[in-house]
């Protein structure tokens, strides 16, 4: 156990989830060339988040239910995905019939992801389980009987180690590749429930804020946009910048990792340890 120097231990008793837009408003004010010349995006920050979560063990995820449209044989993952625990197509077919188009409107997006949810009045029996989705034209109820169950190939590091596509076959095989899922059927919708980042009230991905964390989340996001700059050779003479930002978050790791290794903290992990146990009742149990 490390032990944490005095001079710290005034902030360790706080650990809050903040919005993502507070992180990336610091980092964009910090770095407003890069921000005008459209080199900060959220993608980055979301994936720079989830490794600083990962490499500092902090656990901030929670259970998300989406409905995905497949085009030309693949669908977008949300940029927040980790795992998936369950996923059936909801509509599979060799056609681009798209439900809920407007065939006049040539400005449909084919990434948009919905809000979806299984039925929790109708557990209890798979043939009465059923998915609602949300659209902004319209809301669609899938029953259970007119699923199509897929299995899931060489993917299993994106899986939970419960999800029951791993462990049965489907009428379709499908991979995840490359922040997406490939499929055999050329268009669609994919239900999915899957564990992603967590989010507030108002539907934005948060992270884990607390004076001795978050600035190597800061950091790392920094470094990240400088190196891709450098990489796409948008930015001269930012070696020294780059160094610096490399320097700035060694620094910041080793007061994260002192507080990710505090009693506080482990108190922090056992309640999150506990919340995920009572996934497998809230959720997972029912999709055995």
């Amino acid at each position: 156990m490390h032990n944490i120097p005095e001079h710290m231990t005034e902030h360790r008793a706080i650990f809050e989830h903040r919005s993502i837009n507070q992180l990336l408003a610091i980092v964009k004010n910090d770095l407003r060339k890069f921000d005008q010349e459209g080199l900060i995006d959220e993608g980055t920050l979301v994936k720079s988040v989830m490794y600083c979560n990962e490499r500092l063990g902090i656990p901030v995820r929670d259970v998300r239910e989406i409905a995905i449209p497949v085009s030309h044989f693949q669908a977008q993952l949300p940029i927040d995905f980790e795992k998936v625990y369950y996923v059936c197509a909801l509509q599979a077919t060799n056609t681009m019939v798209v439900q809920g188009r407007d065939p006049f409107n040539n400005n449909f997006d084919q990434d948009i992801i919905y809000e979806a949810a299984i039925d929790r009045d109708s557990f209890g029996g798979a043939i009465n389980y059923q998915v609602t989705i949300n659209r902004i034209t319209n809301t669609t109820v899938h029953q259970h009987d007119n699923w199509t169950h897929l299995d899931i190939s060489g993917s299993d590091k994106f899986c939970h180690i419960d999800c029951p596509n791993k462990k049965r076959k489907g009428k379709y095989s499908i991979m995840i590749k490359d922040d997406k899922i490939h499929t055999p059927f050329r268009a669609g919708t994919l239900y999915m429930m899957y564990i992603g980042m967590m989010k507030d009230e108002n539907g934005n991905i948060t992270f884990p804020f607390h004076p001795l964390v978050t600035p190597y989340y800061e950091w790392t996001i920094k470094e990240k946009i400088i190196s891709d700059a450098i990489f796409n050779s948008d930015g001269d003479n930012l070696g020294e910048l780059f160094k610096l930002a490399q320097q700035e978050k060694s620094k910041a790791w080793l007061d994260a990792f002192n507080f990710t290794t505090s009693k506080e903290y482990g108190y922090y992990t056992n309640l999150q340890r506990k919340k995920e146990l009572q996934w497998y009742s809230q959720y997972f149990r029912y999709l055995q």
